[in-house]
């Protein structure tokens, strides 16, 4: 990679601006990431078990969970890209391998199952799930289980090493039916001495026959709780981190607060004001529009190369996005003379020290 470019898109920089980004602004998609893959896969398995009715819609929300009593399903968007997985390690402590991605798509398709034919209301499913009062209303709130966890239980599967099953009934099925969908997994030889365990595999290999090519009970129409798109807080405090100097230190391509500077970044308006649509374009459009003629005069005036210059402005750009910047529409030329002057500073530190920063 160019020096121009290393030093505005490498990594520190990046993970800087990741933690500055509001969650609703932050460029990810289950399309463009591993949960594509992990999805796939785990379709698969619902053919090979012959569950042909069940339809889960996926969405990106700030943790893993399916929403109660539908088929929908949210993914922990930290797990979209390998900066943010990153990152999530770095400061919370945990990091999903692909292979636990996938079981976890799997976990959540157990509890879309359960939902989608309201097994919790079955008399044989609550005995040999040992259901007591509301299924959905006994659930606990926070990450403590409704009993202690006894490790060498043997009516529980344990595919993740964290008997999670022990947590809650639909946990315990959830847990259960992940182990059903593994491939080329002998479940009845590894949970031969796990009577209860063995059991309860065994019930949901006869709900999964009888349920497979039944039409749900519920309406799998998607609904999205707690969407990515509905958090306006940045990635920083979504993770809890106190301060960003660290990364700060070390980000040679960090231009943000200039931008916000030189641009408007509006305050939240009711939904339906269409008033700054009216009256401001996108800093980022208005950046592409002149690009041609801000890298030509630029470009003369500092003596750096064009793609110097063109580098800034794809950072300029990317960032205006990311920090939902706009241009009064009254103020584009003024504010076009702004951004060239300073692009052009930028540029000249460049030209002087092969640095697009004062100090570097």
């Amino acid at each position: 990679m160019r020096r121009s470019r290393e030093l505005l898109f490498n990594d520190d920089t990046l993970r800087l601006e990741l933690l500055l980004t509001p969650l609703n602004r932050l460029d990810v998609s289950i399309e463009r990431s591993y949960f594509n893959e992990a999805i796939r896969i785990a379709r698969e398995d619902l053919k090979r078990l012959r569950i042909r009715q069940l339809e889960p819609y996926f969405y990106l929300s700030t943790g893993y969970g399916t929403v109660a009593g539908t088929t929908s399903i949210a993914l922990g968007f930290y797990d979209c890209n390998e900066l943010l997985r990153g990152l999530n390690y770095e400061i919370r402590g945990f990091r999903y391998s692909h292979e636990d991605i996938v079981n976890l798509v799997r976990h959540e398709l157990g509890h879309a199952f359960a939902y989608a034919y309201k097994l919790y209301t079955r008399k044989d499913f609550r005995r040999i799930f040992q259901v007591k009062g509301n299924y959905f209303h006994t659930y606990p709130l926070t990450d403590r289980y409704l009993q202690r966890v006894n490790p060498w239980s043997r009516d529980y599967v344990n595919p993740s090493g964290d008997h999670y099953a022990q947590k809650h009934p639909d946990e315990d099925f959830a847990e259960t039916f992940t182990v059903l969908m593994q491939p080329d997994y002998d479940w009845e030889y590894e949970y031969r001495n796990y009577p209860g365990a063995l059991k309860k595999l065994r019930f949901v290999k006869s709900l999964v026959e009888e349920l497979g090519n039944a039409p749900p009970l519920i309406d799998q129409k998607p609904y999205e709780f707690e969407p990515l798109s509905e958090f306006k807080i940045t990635l920083a405090r979504f993770f809890k981190l106190r301060s960003t100097r660290a990364y700060r230190r070390r980000a040679t391509g960090y231009i943000d607060p200039d931008l916000l500077d030189l641009f408007w970044q509006p305050k939240p308006i009711l939904r339906g004001n269409r008033r700054r649509e009216r009256d401001f374009v996108h800093a980022d459009n208005f950046i592409r529009k002149h690009k041609r003629e801000v890298v030509t005069q630029v470009s003369r005036w500092t003596g750096v190369s064009d793609v110097v210059v063109k580098d800034l402005l794809d950072k300029c750009s990317a960032r205006s996005h990311a920090l939902d910047l706009w241009v009064r529409k009254d103020k584009r030329e003024s504010k076009l003379v702004e951004f060239t002057s300073f692009v052009s500073y930028r540029c000249a530190l460049y030209a002087l020290n092969e640095s697009y920063l004062d100090g570097s």
